[in-house]
């Protein structure tokens, strides 16, 4: 028997990864599973699990080197949301936070990933979230911000004539980042804000709040929410008879829209990614291989249909991750070396991603820029027959 040990002994030790290759750098994902908003962090997370074979591997001069994902639920709660962030951060050891889905959760856990020096993207919309880009060293994100679709949105407003407006939005960080973005643009474009109101992520009733801002005699509504508010206040709006054009921002830019808002939705005006159109797209169009090749993988696991930009958020964040990770080990970094590592690769997301052809846009990230996309990351459509379509 111990011959036999000894014979198979060099083709076992050969069977052995290398050191580097036992090694793995853990990135961390909270994104809200559960919740509110759940219908935008359930295709997160189902992204994640997509491709976290495909993108599990980090290429250095010494080898490979794995890269785990560890998704948590952020439930939709801004204090869970810095509670998971944490146990990540220094139970996991992870080099990097994604996080979070929503704008209030992204904000919530700026302070934890500036203090502890950890890279974090956010998968939120608010400006607020980067900027001042000083201030915010360690944080990105992959979604476009509330100003840059509110200058598409406004811009479509302008060409069908609207030159008065009333702003529904959440009584929080994101209709509160959402209105002020609105507050800076809309004068620029000639469009006034006749009524501001405010309702809450929960609310199942704002027909007062439609009523009030009807009084105004806006020429359009804009809703700045996400399902299921943002149907809440679309249904209330054409139940009362209202017939005005509706404007919603693009958190409404998944399937759990049009199915809660069936006909309620039907013309309904919206800012996206490319991603719902891809088909639609000009061969020349530098996204449309990876837009085409991302619909082919989510919507054969999940079923047709089901696209929406949130999941390519989290992409977006996988592609620019891997990339910045090899870089660092080339810097001969270890990961071990957990706080140098961090601090290299923060380094490197900043610097190193130039042109990134993602699902959102096309990233170029400065010391000045930590969203990276410009106009080219977003058109505007209109929902006919229960579906996504170029706006008229």
């Amino acid at each position: 028997m111990r011959r036999v040990w000894l014979m198979l002994l060099p083709v076992l030790l050969l069977a052995l990864p290398t050191a580097a290759q036992q090694q793995a750098v853990k990135i961390g994902f909270v994104v809200d599973i559960t919740g509110g908003a759940s219908s935008l962090g359930v295709p997160e997370r189902n992204t994640v699990l997509l491709y976290q074979d495909e993108l599990g591997t980090a290429q250095s001069a010494a080898g490979s080197v794995r890269i785990q994902y560890v998704v948590t639920d952020g439930e939709s709660d801004p204090t869970k949301a810095v509670i998971a962030a944490k146990r990540l951060i220094e139970e996991d050891r992870v080099v990097a936070v994604v996080c979070c889905t929503t704008s209030p959760g992204s904000l919530a856990i700026i302070q934890t990933v500036q203090s502890a020096r950890v890279p974090n993207i956010s998968l939120a919309a608010a400006a607020s979230i980067i900027e001042p880009v000083e201030q915010r060293r360690w944080v990105f994100k992959t979604p476009q911000t509330d100003r840059l679709m509110l200058d598409v949105i406004t811009d479509h407003m302008r060409q069908r004539g609207v030159r008065s407006i009333a702003f529904l939005g959440f009584d929080d960080a994101f209709g509160q980042g959402g209105l002020n973005e609105l507050d800076r643009i809309a004068p620029q474009k000639g469009i006034e804000i006749v009524a501001r109101e405010s309702f809450a992520r929960n609310a199942t009733d704002a027909s007062a709040q439609v009523t009030r801002a009807m009084g105004r005699n806006p020429q359009a509504f804009l809703i700045w929410a996400i399902p299921p508010g943002a149907n809440v206040v679309n249904r209330n709006i054409r139940d009362l008879g209202i017939t005005l054009p509706v404007y919603q921002s693009h958190g409404v830019a998944n399937a759990d829209f049009l199915r809660l808002g069936a006909a309620s939705v039907e013309g309904v005006f919206l800012p996206a990614g490319k991603l719902l159109v891809a088909e639609l797209l000009p061969d020349s169009d530098k996204q449309k291989k990876a837009l085409l090749s991302y619909l082919e993988r989510y919507e054969g696991r999940y079923g047709k249909g089901s696209r929406n930009t949130f999941g390519g958020h989290a992409l977006d964040a996988m592609l620019i991750l891997r990339p910045a990770i090899e870089r660092t080990l080339r810097q001969g970094v270890r990961p071990e070396n957990i706080g140098g590592f961090r601090a290299v690769l923060r380094e490197q997301i900043e610097r190193g991603t130039n042109e990134l052809v993602g699902i959102t846009g096309i990233f170029t990230y400065t010391s000045k820029d930590h969203l990276g996309l410009d106009r080219r990351a977003a058109v505007m459509l209109e929902i006919r027959n229960n579906t996504w379509a170029p706006a008229r």
